[in-house]
Formats: C-alpha cells, sequence, structure tokens
C-alpha cells in the first residue's frame, strides 16, 4: 500500500513579533518557508497523478491537504515576516503567486491544465526560495542552512516526481527533460552535502541512510520509462523520501534548540 506523508506541525510559530529572529526561531521559519517550496511542487504532483490515474483517490485527498497546508503556513508565516521590509516583500510576493496557482489546480483536470499548473508552480516556487533565502540570512542559527538544505530535499522528491509523471503523460518537452536533470543532479548533490555534514547525530545519518536507499530505487524506477507500474513507483518511493527529507530538516531544527 502507498505510504501516506502526513503533515506533521511541529512547531507553533505564535511567538514571533518579527525580525530579527532568535535563534530557535530563525531555524523554525526558514524549515516553515521552505515547506512552501515543497508545497508548490507536490501539490502540481498530486494534480498529475490524478489526472493519470495513478491512485487518484488518494491523490485527491491530498491535493486538499496540501492546498489547505499553504495557506495555513502563509498564515503561520505572516508574523514571522513583519519586522524586516525585504521579508515582507518575498511574503507578499509569494502571497500573490499562491492566489494563481490556487486557482490553476482547482480547473477540471487536462493534460493542459496540468502543464498549466507546471508552470505557475514554477513562479510560486521561485517567490517561496526567495522567502526561504531571505529568512534565512536573517536567522541567528547555525544550523538553519542545514534546515533549509534538507528542506529543499523535500521539494526536490516532489519536483522530480512532477517533471516524470508529467514526461510519462506525454508532455515530453526539452523544458520538463532539462527540469527532471536539473532536479535529479540537485537532489544527489544535496544528499552528498548532508551525509558530510559534521553536526549529523545517529538518528540524522540514520535518516539520511534511508533516504540514499529510497533514492537508489527512484532513480532505477525512472529508467523504466512511462510504464503504468512504474508511475505508481516513483509516486510511492518519492514519497518516502520526502517524509524522511522532512523528518531531517525537523532534526536540524531542533538542534537549534540545544
Amino acid at each position: 500500500m502507498r505510504r501516506l506523508f502526513t503533515f506533521i506541525l511541529a512547531f507553533v510559530l505564535t511567538s514571533f513579533s518579527g525580525l530579527a529572529l532568535t535563534q530557535t526561531e530563525g531555524a523554525a521559519s526558514v524549515n516553515l518557508a521552505g515547506e512552501q517550496r515543497m508545497l508548490s511542487q507536490r501539490i502540481a504532483n498530486l494534480y498529475i497523478q490524478t489526472g493519470l490515474n495513478v491512485m487518484p483517490a488518494l491523490a485527491k485527498r491530498q491535493l486538499g491537504l496540501a492546498t489547505e497546508r499553504f495557506e495555513g503556513n502563509l498564515a503561520a508565516l505572516k508574523p514571522v515576516v513583519a519586522g524586516s521590509a525585504e521579508a515582507r516583500r518575498a511574503y507578499e510576493r509569494l502571497s500573490g503567486e499562491w492566489l494563481g496557482m490556487k486557482k490553476a489546480a482547482a480547473v477540471a483536470i487536462s493534460r493542459d491544465a496540468a502543464v498549466a499548473l507546471s508552470l505557475r508552480a514554477e513562479t510560486t516556487l521561485a517567490a517561496a526560495e526567495d522567502l526561504t533565502r531571505v529568512l534565512e540570512n536573517e536567522s541567528k542559527s547555525a544550523t538553519s542552512r542545514l534546515v533549509n538544505l534538507a528542506g529543499r530535499q523535500r521539494m526536490l522528491s516532489q519536483r522530480i516526481a512532477k517533471s516524470y509523471l508529467l514526461r510519462s503523460w506525454g508532455v515530453d518537452s526539452l523544458a520538463v527533460r532539462q527540469e527532471l536533470e536539473s532536479a535529479t543532479k540537485d537532489f544527489s548533490a544535496g544528499l552528498i552535502k548532508l551525509r558530510a555534514s559534521q553536526v549529523n547525530n545517529a538518528e540524522i545519518r540514520g535518516e539520511l541512510d534511508e533516504v540514499a536507499q529510497q533514492w537508489e530505487w527512484l532513480q532505477a524506477s525512472m529508467s523504466v520509462d512511462g510504464a503504468g507500474y512504474y508511475r505508481l513507483i516513483v509516486a510511492e518511493s518519492s514519497d518516502a523520501i520526502l517524509e524522511s527529507s522532512d523528518r531531517i530538516s525537523r532534526l536540524y531544527e531542533l538542534q537549534s534548540r540545544r
């Protein structure tokens, strides 16, 4: 049975009154903004899965949950950015991009609509990347860089699945092929950097080992192009990587509290 990724709010951002952020708040805000990157790609991925009939009932349900999560994160981030003009500008840009993406995700599912949503996901991703960068730069936490990097792996897991599934739906454009290739390279490079970190404890190393195994399996599955069975495996493997990468990001965040 397909592994079901459940979003867990591991921290509550009610105490933020603005920037500059304390060490603990900085890592948490970077993690939360970074999650928006992942959700931009996950929403498009789940939309495409539904169109391809890859566990459609589950994908449709998770699409609704991911949309709610994105909006909840925006609400939680609003007080975080209140004290920084640069962060507020980045936040407003993300909020504006999200309005367009949300509308695109509500359109009746078709291949053309999936392409349009994927394009919207790109601009939303860019805005989320910008906000995450600003918050990392203004954070006082030494681990914020690792939180950001691990969080970006979450996004890449969904970006890879989205690109693969879009290609398997017949959207085999140069842009989609390049997106898949670059996301694959970025994920491999990110995994190497995370495994080399000197701050990794036994729990983090164990999670990274799990990601490495799942990554090998995902790459092997993607080498068999277009088969319906492998669509399901790619969806499952990318979700397994998402789960582990999310735990790793939160473990790095917890280190900032110690």
